[in-house]
């Protein structure tokens, strides 16, 4: 059993930490791996502490599997197929190759090979190696024995079951995770070095301060101006994406343009730039030295943040440029909160992390717990908080799993999305959009940044090179003009530290002016009166069961809790990726067997038709054959679970004439029956929808429409408990959604003529 040992040093210096890495280069030291973990610019809530590990144990680094190990993808992906007309391949990666190391003489020393076939086994498998102290406080910032590191973007394939073509190559390394077994503290506002180690480690007997060597900033001595792809290409994949989303195959996409050339001197020196030019809350460093692998990042966002059993995520979107003045900057403030398009990406992704944490977070404790501006020194952003309370059977390793990668530089839904950026983008991220960040499990602490605004350096014979990567969400009210010009802000800081090449605005354009978070400024109208907070509670139902069929989406999980928090028992059933022809006798095992009160045909990307399960059950229901005991089971349509009903009586599906709507909260007209009694009229629901129906019979009766009376956003049949709604009543951007979630479980099964027919069907024949 090992205790931690603790020693407080006063401290006055602003960025100490790189003063004791700094001196640490200077020297002679066997192991020149490097980590650091600093916060820079304003003190607030998120930048209170810097963190400088030991590098000295135990070390995981994580490999792309062999191709002998996969299945050669010419056997499973059609030359043809494209994520962006809603065709993917969904399967899961081969098993990862973890490489366990020791410390030893000098040298890392392999001790241990594993082969974990998902991101969360992965983690759980280095759990092996975690030292947990006996006088654990809750109190401590950073916890000795646990491990930190990168996580890069390319191990998704691992959390997400979707087939990309461009991945990595054979052996390529994909992240790197070292036991930390003490840590160097900078609490800032405090001006103090804490130092926390093991007590069996060298830097338990450390009794002073080290030497602090300020680091100078050197000068590029000559500039270089990286290769990119043109701006007209850039457009051209913004309006492709665009497309994708009038088709109603996904609803945004976080494209990313990268920026590569060899670099003019060590990436260390542009990391102290970007610390000085860009100081930000969640900035790292990292060197993997006997790989020629550095990371320099400037990152203003966290991914995940674990406190005993609170898991919470910040996720930014929305994004103006900082004014030449005080009143322009607050002028681009109003115009980003006024601004449909902005707070529809920044909606969009609060639903997309609440359906993330609900994989593994208890029913009913995830929220949306706060927004606000955080300005910055180029730009300023929308960033939310969204927060729940984790499972107690849920391992750390399957809480980060379910949020990696964050949905803020993926999109929605994220397993077609992250396709699309495959197919766009035609080469793996690597580390940009990755973590780096510190986890202890048994000591339940962590932190996790998304690596945005950063610098990836690779050494070759000569030099080093490097590559920068920025974009945005592009949704269907992006502008190829604006996406391009921000993706330049965004990769301006990290460009000219690297190269002394800006890819937007000159320094001179941006004087200094307020840091920190700020309030969203107040506006009227529908958008005004949408904040956060916990959702809406009603009385508890008994005896309700939900059967959830599952389209891919990535607002699911939100569904459920919908349900589950009024009482209901949700079983979710996978609606894509069913390929077998016993459909229908799935689908009575699942009736049988769950015995549900009440079904619930999801939303999805792309049409109803590529999900076999909800086109079966939407014709049984349409021909009076949902039978449950003699009686038709309620049914309610979702979205794309409303168009698979009007296709099941002949309606067509078009797209909108008006113009596709994702992430928009939206007025509805409805006839005030059934589901829609009791509700404002007009009400405030999310749209997510690029295609509509349009009636051709009477078989479905139309009972909401859009703002112009023209688009049917609703419908029912005449005697059977079936109701379609084309919105999202689940969504944060749905105030009046939770009553219409309430009425529906209150309906009754309707005990039906057919009913005895489809019984008397089912008996065998003598």
């Amino acid at each position: 059993m090992v205790r931690i040992v603790e020693s407080i040093f006063p401290c006055s210096q602003a960025d100490p930490l790189i003063g004791i890495l700094a001196g640490s280069r200077i020297g002679e030291l066997p192991n020149r791996d490097e980590l650091l973990l600093h916060s820079g610019g304003p003190i607030t809530d998120l930048s209170q502490r810097s963190f400088l590990p030991s590098l000295d144990s135990i070390r995981i680094l994580f490999f792309e599997p062999q191709s002998d190990d996969i299945t050669l993808r010419e056997s499973t992906l059609e030359p043809t197929r494209s994520a962006l007309s809603g065709e993917i391949f969904l399967t899961q990666a081969p098993p990862l190759v973890m490489l366990v190391q020791e410390w030893q003489n000098g040298r890392w020393n392999s001790v241990d090979e594993l082969h974990p076939k998902t991101l969360a086994a992965a983690l759980e498998a280095a759990e092996k190696w975690e030292i947990k102290p006996t006088n654990l406080d809750e109190k401590m910032p950073i916890v000795p024995g646990g491990f930190a590191g990168l996580l890069g973007y390319d191990l998704s394939r691992w959390s997400v079951e979707v087939e990309l073509e461009n991945t990595p190559k054979d052996g390529e390394l994909l992240g790197v995770l070292w036991r930390c077994d003490a840590w160097w503290v900078h609490e800032r506002e405090e001006e103090k070095l804490r130092l926390l180690s093991l007590e069996n480690h060298p830097w338990a007997s450390i009794d002073e301060a080290p030497e602090i060597i300020q680091p100078k900033l050197s000068k590029l001595s000559y500039s270089l101006v990286p290769h990119s792809e043109t701006d007209a290409s850039h457009a051209q994949k913004v309006e492709k994406i665009r497309d994708g989303i009038r088709g109603g195959h996904l609803y945004q996409v976080n494209y990313g343009r990268r920026w590569t050339s060899e670099m003019v001197d060590h990436p260390w020196n542009a990391y102290l730039r970007l610390n000085e030019s860009n100081p930000a809350p969640f900035s790292s460093w990292l060197h993997l030295d006997d790989h020629g692998w550095s990371v320099a990042s400037a990152s203003p966002e966290r991914l995940l943040k674990l406190q005993q059993n609170t898991l919470s995520t910040r996720p930014i979107k929305g994004t103006r440029a900082r004014g030449s003045s005080h009143a322009e900057d607050e002028r681009l403030r109003i115009e980003m909160a006024s601004s449909e398009k902005e707070i529809a990406e920044h909606l969009m992704l609060v639903d997309l992390e609440r359906h993330d944490l609900g994989r593994v977070c208890k029913t009913g404790s995830v929220h949306w717990s706060d927004w606000r501006i955080e300005a910055l020194p180029t730009v300023q952003h929308l960033v939310s908080g969204v927060s729940g309370e984790l499972l107690p059977n849920v391992s750390f390793g399957a809480a980060l799993s379910a949020l990696f990668p964050g949905g803020s530089i993926t999109g929605c839904p994220k397993t077609v999305t992250m396709a699309a950026i495959d197919e766009l983008e035609g080469a793996p991220r690597s580390a940009w959009t990755g973590s780096i960040g510190h986890i202890h499990s048994g000591a339940k602490k962590s932190e996790f940044n998304i690596l945005i605004r950063t610098l990836e350096a690779k050494s070759g014979p000569l030099n080093w090179f490097g590559t920068v990567q920025a974009g945005g969400g592009i949704v269907i009210g992006s502008t190829a003009s604006a996406e391009v010009e921000e993706a330049r802000w965004k990769a301006a800081a990290v460009t000219e530290a690297a190269w002394g090449f800006r890819t937007g605005f000159s320094a001179e354009e941006l004087p200094e002016r307020e840091l920190g978070m700020l309030e969203v400024p107040k506006i009227t109208g529908t958008l005004g009166r949408l904040s956060p907070g916990k959702m809406g509670r009603f009385s508890r139902r008994e005896n309700k069961r939900v059967l959830l069929i599952d389209n891919l989406d990535s607002f699911t999980e939100n569904i459920a809790d919908a349900f589950a928090r009024i009482g209901a028992e949700v079983r979710i059933v996978a609606g894509r990726g069913l390929n077998s022809v016993n459909v229908s006798e799935q689908i009575d095992e699942l009736i049988e067997g769950f015995q549900p009160t009440h079904i619930v045909l999801g939303p999805g990307p792309s049409r109803p038709e590529v999900s076999k399960i909800t086109m079966e059950i939407a014709n049984r229901a349409i021909n009076g054959r949902l039978i449950l005991n003699d009686s038709h089971i309620p049914l309610l349509g979702w979205c794309l679970g409303h168009q698979a009903l009007g296709r099941a009586v002949g309606w067509d599906l078009v797209e909108s004439p008006l113009g596709a709507i994702h992430g928009v909260p939206s007025k509805i007209y409805h006839d005030a029956e059934a589901i829609f009694s009791g509700i404002d009229n007009p009400m405030i629901q999310m749209r997510y929808n690029s295609l509509v129906l349009k009636p051709s019979n009477s078989k479905l009766q139309p009972t909401a429409w859009d703002k112009t009376k023209t688009l049917v956003m609703g419908l029912r049949h005449d005697s059977l408990p079936i109701h379609g709604v084309q919105f999202h009543p689940e969504s944060v951007g749905s105030p009046d959604g939770a009553k219409i979630i309430s009425s529906f479980i209150d309906l009754e099964p309707i005990h039906t003529i057919l009913s005895e027919q489809v019984r008397q069907s089912r008996r065998p024949q003598s």
